[in-house]
């Protein structure tokens, strides 16, 4: 069954050049299936992503993998200690990137919780930004979804 969520994703992303910080609030839902636990939810204009759907797939392993579908793309896999290489994609062309995740500590069930990430990107080895991403899921009011 799925539950309507509220979200609230706070982020600091740092390159060479920059720092900033970004805020985002909004709505989506959350689900349990094929062992996992799926929080969904449709990017805005804030994010640069509009039109995007991303989903949050949390493995009771720690791993956690972040897919977005819409007119930019991507499938990265993060877990703790581990660099995995993923794929994003934007304005019809894509690209490899590495992904090492630094901390990921996710205190997330079936009624909400939080997830605190910090990662690494690169491509080819060459370090683009250091991210940190704060992710709090709350049930919205109001009855669960059916599938």
């Amino acid at each position: 069954m799925k539950q309507p969520v509220n979200i609230t994703i706070r982020g600091v992303y740092r390159t060479a050049e920059e720092e900033s910080t970004a805020e985002l609030f909004t709505t989506g839902m959350m689900y349990q299936g094929k062992g996992s636990l799926y929080i969904t939810y449709e990017e805005t204009e804030t994010t640069g992503f509009e039109g995007c759907v991303t989903t949050l797939r949390l493995e009771p392993s720690g791993r956690m993998t972040m897919l977005r579908k819409g007119q930019a793309s991507s499938h990265l896999v993060l877990q703790e200690g581990v660099r995995h290489v993923g794929s994003y994609s934007v304005y019809g062309g894509s690209m490899e990137i590495g992904v090492y995740t630094d901390r990921l500590d996710c205190r997330m069930d079936e009624h909400g919780g939080s997830i605190e990430l910090a990662y690494t990107l690169d491509m080819n080895t060459t370090l683009m930004s250091e991210n940190e991403l704060c992710i709090e899921v709350q049930p919205a009011d109001g009855e669960a979804a059916e599938e």
